[in-house]
């Protein structure tokens, strides 16, 4: 044979494999060929991959699914164990990942990932990290254990994303959204975290539902700067500090949780505004130090909350103003039931058709005027029904009988 006949035989075997290449089917089982391999077909990894020097495998197509097929991925402390740079609709799932900077990073223009069934610990920043990864990725059904700081995070832009029915459990910071909006984090298991369990940081527009958090060092559920946000029906106990704080947050709805066994307040308000309060039990399991407490918070609807049984005040405002507390419950606290303090301009709180029996201290005590006080109950509690200071205003309706001060009421007219 001629060279140039075995140089035109060389090319064309050549485009046959690549064309054989372009045209796996999709699904088709590839077996990883090591640690750093950039996997551009759907692959099942066949063996474990060990203390990888930089990345485990790099995601270089769209529309694959990286089955690691029960097997791990291991690091020495630096990469990242799976990394998509702006590859849609990739699935990863089914393995152990473990030992690197980040077990699974979703960077810049990600959209439509589902990462699930994984076990990611130990790794030194996150265990599964979106960054400006936004539309549709779902981080489903893994556990996620032993990260040096965050275990799931959600950064910057990382927008309209899942995160649902993982167990992240001893990380420093559990869940943690910082400049994403319109995410939904739903149905996970958040248990023995050091710091914070679930984390936002301005984070606006994003959905808390359904959440179970115990045993985490600080505040279980903390927003700061956070506006618009939704805290659904999560349960809370035996967090290091407040169970649900805003900090600097408005406009939120924190509704239909259930708050047991906080060092602090179940539910904080510090320099919030505008926020809803409804339909809160702050007592399940345990008492909390406090139930609900405002700090210089103002314009709040707190409404229909149970603050029962708290190891001192049921609810608490403390330089706070325009805020409105309506048909809660605050009995059988070890303080006052309802307790406002602290002169914030006028402050035109309103207290209506609140119940506050059996508390150690007073029903309800308003220390500053230009709060206005009216079809409240209040029996049987250890100090006034209602001592409402000078300058306010009695609006009538107010109930109140068997409590230790003979008077019943100072400030505000009683009846039986």
């Amino acid at each position: 044979m001629s060279g140039q006949s075995f140089r035109a035989g060389a090319r064309l075997a050549i485009a046959a494999l690549v064309t054989a290449a372009v045209m796996v089917p999709p699904g088709t089982a590839h077996a990883a060929p090591g640690c750093g391999a950039v996997v551009r077909v759907s692959t099942t990894v066949t063996a474990d991959l060990v203390n990888c020097p930089g990345d485990g495998l790099i995601i270089g197509a769209h529309n694959i699914t990286l089955n690691l097929n029960g097997k791990t991925i291991d690091g020495v402390g630096l990469g990242v164990g799976v990394r998509n740079n702006g590859f849609d609709n990739v699935t990863i799932r089914n393995g152990r990942i473990t030992e690197f900077d980040h077990g699974v990073a979703l960077n810049t223009g990600t959209l439509g990932n589902l990462v699930t069934a994984l076990t990611v610990r130990q790794n030194e920043v996150t265990g599964i990290q979106l960054s400006n990864a936004d539309n549709n990725n779902r981080i489903i059904g893994n556990v996620v254990e032993l990260q040096s700081q965050r275990g799931i995070a959600l950064l910057a832009d990382s927008n309209s994303n899942t995160v649902r029915g993982n167990t992240v459990r001893d990380n420093s910071d559990g869940i943690y959204l910082e400049t994403s909006l319109s995410n939904l984090v739903e149905l996970n298991q958040a248990t023995t975290n050091s710091d914070r369990s679930i984390e936002l940081v301005n984070a606006r527009g994003n959905t808390l539902r359904s959440n179970t958090v115990s045993g985490g060092g600080d505040t279980a559920i903390a927003l700061t700067g956070s506006p618009q946000n939704v805290i659904d029906s999560n349960t809370v106990t035996g967090s290091g500090d407040a169970g649900i704080g805003l900090t600097g947050s408005n406009s939120n709805q924190i509704i239909n949780n259930r708050v047991s066994g906080s060092s602090d307040a179940g539910i904080l308000l510090d320099l919030s505004h505008g926020n809803t309060v409804r339909a809160n039990n702050l007592f399940v399991t345990a008492p909390n130090a406090g139930g609900i407490e405002l700090l210089s918070a103002n314009t709040n609807t707190i409404q229909s909350n149970t603050a029962n049984s708290q190891l001192s005040t049921g609810i608490e405002l403390q330089n706070s103003a325009g805020n409105r507390l309506l048909s809660n419950s605050a009995t059988s606290n070890n303080g006052p039931g309802i307790h406002v303090v602290g002169s914030a301009g006028v402050a035109s709180n309103l207290l209506e058709a609140n119940t506050a029996n059996s508390n150690n201290g007073d029903g309800i005590h308003v220390a500053n005027a230009g709060n206005t006080v009216r079809r409240n109950i209040t029996r049987n509690n250890g100090g006034w029904g209602v001592y409402a200071t000078a300058g306010t205003t009695d609006g009538g309706g107010n109930r109140a009988s068997g409590n230790g001060q003979a008077a019943q009421c100072f400030g505000v007219v009683c009846t039986v």
